[in-house]
């Protein structure tokens, strides 16, 4: 039986590849949504001076989750 070596070294990095995309898209989302809760919890004079409003971070951090659960399902 021949078996083409050349396709079963490069199978590993086609079945890795896009597992380490979504690990690291997983990741980034987990550091931004924790970054939205933590700036959530700052107080309004903080908030006021950077420019962002307590609304602007709630609708972000809503439209964030409903979009990973939409993803999930």
């Amino acid at each position: 039986m021949l078996v083409n070596l050349p396709m079963l070294v490069n199978l590993p990095l086609v079945a890795v590849g896009p597992l380490a995309d979504w690990v690291r898209h997983r990741a980034e989302k987990k550091a931004l949504l924790k970054a939205t809760d933590e700036l959530s919890e700052s107080p309004d004079d903080m908030l006021s001076d950077i420019g962002i409003s307590r609304d602007d971070i709630t609708t972000f951090a809503f439209r964030s989750r409903r979009r990973d659960v939409g993803a999930e399902q």
